[in-house]
């Protein structure tokens, strides 16, 4: 199993270092051939972010199938994707287009294994987390990058 794992994270570091799943190559990714927002376009301010966030802040954004299912992901900042959600302030709580109220969440994030099974049961206590937050909020979860953890 372990071996199993190994070999799939190489594959795919590999795949991602082989130049072919470059920013600039993929077809989703952002790049200056993209309509831009009209000038005109009110920008909202969103003044009241918790103390750790800030627009600049990279959070991950969902890349779904036909089926609706998450088949990768895109990162993006948080104020893109605020202006995306059309999200506003309702009595001083940060709400979506629907009305939704909008969560940021830090996942696990570490540089340096603590073992597999410690690994696992971290792993699914924030999944199950994540899972039950989605079903009340709407949740910005926050990006990790393992390589500036220290």
């Amino acid at each position: 199993m372990r071996n199993t794992f190994w070999t799939m994270l190489i594959v795919f570091g590999l795949l991602q270092n082989s130049g072919n799943c470059g920013k600039n190559t993929m077809q989703n990714s952002n790049n200056s051939n993209r309509p831009t927002a009209p000038k005109n376009q009110k920008k909202v301010g969103y003044d009241r972010l918790p103390e750790n966030i800030k627009l600049a802040t990279e959070v991950r954004r969902p890349i779904k199938n036909e089926k609706g299912e998450t088949v990768s992901f895109e990162i993006t900042t948080v104020e893109k994707t605020l202006n995306e959600l059309k999200a506003g302030y309702q009595n001083n709580v940060l709400v979506d287009g629907k009305g939704r109220e909008i969560r940021f969440y830090e996942p696990l994030c570490r540089g340096v294994s603590r073992g597999t099974e410690e690994d696992e049961q971290d792993q699914k206590e924030k999944a199950d987390e994540l899972a039950e937050l989605e079903k009340k909020y709407t949740v910005l979860v926050l990006h990790c990058d393992p390589r500036k953890v220290s």
